[in-house]
């Protein structure tokens, strides 16, 4: 068809056939994502891009036996799990799989249905295989209940993610904001091998590139010198940072329509801080806290964890506190 209709054979209309034709013969079990971004679009985390920017490349030089077999992307809602990882795959060059339901009511059905998503997983290589909610799609091999089907799933999934035949062909990424509800033998080395927290601004710095970034994403321009400062305290995530510059956005707007004049063509510092001053992060502050530190104490290597973390766990006993603190927000979350 290429031949005839003039068009490459890897250009976009022969990539969305491909992707169309894998979906279909996957049955709805495997969603492909092809990556439009790579990891310069992600702002802040520079030491996560650094490890993820390093493997892409040996993996687009054929080193596969330097690759992980598969990464933990962890931290507290709103950090940005999921752009990082499809922007991970844009920079490898390979497409994603979203991994869907594939749970059955009927025996055996289940098993089945997964069997079958592996099988083609293992044909496409190579690919990034992302599993969102990990701790929650994924179980573990003592769930009972119903009849053994959890625990059989548990163990395909995790026989496949150790197959070291297919390190650099099947990059697993497991996305969690609650990493210890994730059973070990997911995480250990030889799966899930690099352990990846994401946290929200922590400087000044980080927060002026969060803005410009999701001012970029919305089609927006900020006034020069915006954001300005911003008041660390608040906790402000990737996703929070983006409702206020549209808050922002619509501020101008509305008071342009207002006064009858034309939209204005970038935000501007009276708008921003309007939103800003109204805006209010979300209350559940234990939860978020208990989602920063399982991500602390998850993190393989000390350079993923900002200064005042690093700090804490350089301390004699400082991980111990943090498991501490962890187990007791547990206890006040489930009551």
């Amino acid at each position: 068809m290429s031949a005839r209709e003039g068009t490459a054979p890897d250009g976009p209309e022969f990539a969305l056939m491909k992707k169309d034709l894998i979906e279909r013969s996957c049955q709805g079990l495997v969603e492909f994502i092809q990556p439009r971004l790579t990891l310069d679009a992600v702002a802040g985390h520079a030491e996560a891009k650094s490890r993820l920017e390093a493997d892409a490349r040996a993996i687009k030089r054929g080193q596969l036996e330097s690759a992980p077999m598969g990464y933990l992307i962890c931290g507290p809602v709103g950090t940005g799990k999921s752009f990082i990882a499809e922007c991970y795959a844009g920079s490898v060059g390979i497409p994603c799989a979203v991994l869907k339901n594939f749970r059955s009511k009927y025996v055996g059905e289940t098993e089945a249905n997964l069997e079958h998503a592996l099988d083609v997983l293992r044909s496409l290589g190579p690919v990034v295989v992302i599993i969102d909610e990990a701790d929650a799609a994924l179980g573990n091999r003592d769930q009972g209940g119903d009849s053994g089907t959890q625990s059989r799933v548990f163990s395909m999934i995790a026989r496949q993610m150790g197959d070291t035949r297919y390190r650099g062909k099947i990059v697993w990424m497991l996305l969690t904001s609650r990493p210890d509800s994730l059973p070990i033998d997911l995480k250990r080395q030889g799966r899930a091998e690099v352990h990846i927290p994401l946290f929200y601004p922590h400087d000044q710095a980080e927060i002026d590139a969060m803005f410009t970034a999701m001012a970029r994403k919305c089609g927006v321009k900020l006034a020069a010198g915006l954001p300005g400062p911003v008041d660390l305290a608040l906790g402000l995530s990737g996703a929070d940072i983006e409702s206020v510059v549209l808050a922002a956005r619509r501020k101008g707007l509305d008071r342009a329509a207002d006064s009858g004049q034309s939209a204005p063509h970038e935000i501007s510092a009276a708008d921003l801080r309007a939103a800003l001053d109204d805006f209010l992060p979300s209350a559940q502050g234990l939860e978020k806290e208990m989602q920063e530190i399982a991500a602390v104490l998850e993190c393989t290597e000390k350079r993923f964890l900002p200064d005042r973390w690093k700090e804490q766990v350089a301390r004699p006993g400082g991980r111990a506190q943090l498991q501490e603190r962890l187990a007791a927000i547990r206890e006040v979350v489930r009551g």
